[in-house]
């Protein structure tokens, strides 16, 4: 019985001995959807795109465009974002990093209904912290806590996965808990 737990722990192990850590030098592009608590089939989609881009082994910096809109009943609302901002990573092994971010976040929301249009636009700031871990050389795990500051203060928690095909492309998925909106993307990411 000892042998086979102690050969259980060093396969487990292994799965690591060749996955390196997190990149942080990458651009990915995909479909986001929100779901907002209270709104009926009021369910906006549309593209976010995200980069990061390593300055030194522990700096980065980070940046995200997105664009999400619906046409219900005859309004069309169209929302934009943008948060820019720098990171720090820092190893806890090999193969796991705690993350923390600090963004500039802006906000521009349009409301086209026919004879009558409005628009809003409205930025702040955002502190986000979390854990990235290669858990095999093709599978990378992400969790974060997300503050953000536009207005209104919310707090947002985020899961991802993402599966690499080969060292450079990937395919992932992103879960984002907040308040009063939830958001589910699929992208796909090239690592630099």
């Amino acid at each position: 019985m000892k042998r086979i737990i102690l050969a259980s722990i060093l396969g487990a192990l292994s799965l690591n001995a060749f996955a390196a850590s997190p990149s942080y030098d990458f651009v990915k592009a995909g479909y986001v959807q929100a779901d907002i608590e209270d709104a009926g089939d009021f369910e906006p989609s549309g593209f976010q795109i995200q980069g990061f881009k390593s300055l030194n082994e522990n700096v980065y910096l980070t940046g995200r465009y997105g664009q999400l809109s619906e046409d219900e009943s005859g309004v069309d609302i169209d929302l934009d974002y943008v948060s820019a901002g720098i990171g720090y990573r820092y190893g806890l092994t090999a193969t796991t990093d705690f993350f923390g971010e600090v963004t500039y976040e802006y906000v521009d929301a349009n409301l086209d209904a026919g004879s009558a249009s409005a628009e809003a636009d409205d930025n702040g700031f955002g502190v986000t912290a979390g854990i990235r871990s290669m858990l095999t050389e093709q599978f990378e795990l992400r969790g974060a806590i997300r503050y953000i500051d536009i207005e209104e203060d919310e707090t947002a928690f985020e899961i991802g996965a993402d599966y690499f095909f080969t060292p450079q492309f990937s395919f992932g998925a992103t879960y984002v808990i907040a308040d009063d909106v939830d958001l589910l993307g699929v992208s796909a990411r090239y690592t630099f």
